[in-house]
C-alpha cells in the first residue's frame, strides 16, 4: 500500500520526521518497504498484511498514526446532498452471487461532465503511481485510496437497462 505523506496530513498532524513515522508504523505491524520523493510529496510504501484490511486506505493508516502519537484524527464528512427522484426510480442493483458479494450499493449523480481532474487530485494519484485519466475515473481511484473501498462509475445511459447486476463472470 503506497500512501502519500501530504494526503495523510489531511487527517492527522504529522509534525515529526518521516523516518520516525516509518519506524513506528513498522513496529505497529505495517512494514516499511520504501519511501521515495515524488514532486513535493513522499510516497511511503507499506506492507499491509491480510489481518489489517483497515489500513488499505489513507484514513486507516492515518488512524494508526493518530493512535501511535495520541493525535486527533480528522475524517471528512461523507454526507452528500440528496434531492430529486429516489434511487430506486433511476437505477436498480441485483446481486446474483451473494456468497461473493453480500452488499453493493448505488447512487446516481446527474449532470456530470467528463473533463480533467483538478491538479491537487491528479498530484495525489501520481504520488501513488496511479495514472490520471479524467475526473470521473480519478475520483473513483481517489475514494478507493482514501478509504480502501473500491468504487465503480457507470454511465447510466450506456447500461443495458437501468440495472447493475452483480454476478460471476460469463463468457463474452
Amino acid at each position: 500500500m503506497i500512501v502519500s505523506w501530504n494526503w495523510l496530513k489531511d487527517y492527522v498532524l504529522l509534525d515529526m520526521d518521516a523516518a520516525e513515522v516509518e519506524r513506528r508504523l513498522s513496529m505497529a505491524g505495517l512494514n516499511h518497504e520504501s519511501t521515495i520523493r515524488v514532486a513535493e510529496d513522499l510516497a511511503i510504501d507499506l506492507e499491509v498484511t491480510s489481518n489489517r484490511p483497515d489500513c488499505l486506505g489513507h484514513i486507516g493508516v492515518a488512524r494508526e498514526l493518530a493512535v501511535l502519537w495520541d493525535r486527533e484524527l480528522k475524517i471528512p464528512d461523507p454526507a452528500l446532498p440528496t434531492g430529486g427522484l429516489a434511487i430506486g426510480d433511476l437505477a436498480k442493483v441485483s446481486i446474483e452471487c451473494p456468497e461473493l458479494c453480500s452488499r453493493y450499493t448505488a447512487r446516481v449523480i446527474q449532470g456530470v461532465k467528463i473533463g480533467p481532474s483538478p491538479q491537487w487530485l491528479a498530484d495525489r494519484l501520481r504520488t501513488l503511481g496511479i495514472a490520471v485519466i479524467n475526473n470521473v475515473v480519478d475520483v473513483t481511484n481517489y475514494v478507493m485510496m482514501e478509504c480502501g473501498q473500491p468504487l465503480h462509475a457507470f454511465d447510466l445511459a450506456l447500461l443495458r437497462g437501468p440495472e447493475i447486476i452483480v454476478r460471476r463472470a460469463q463468457p463474452d
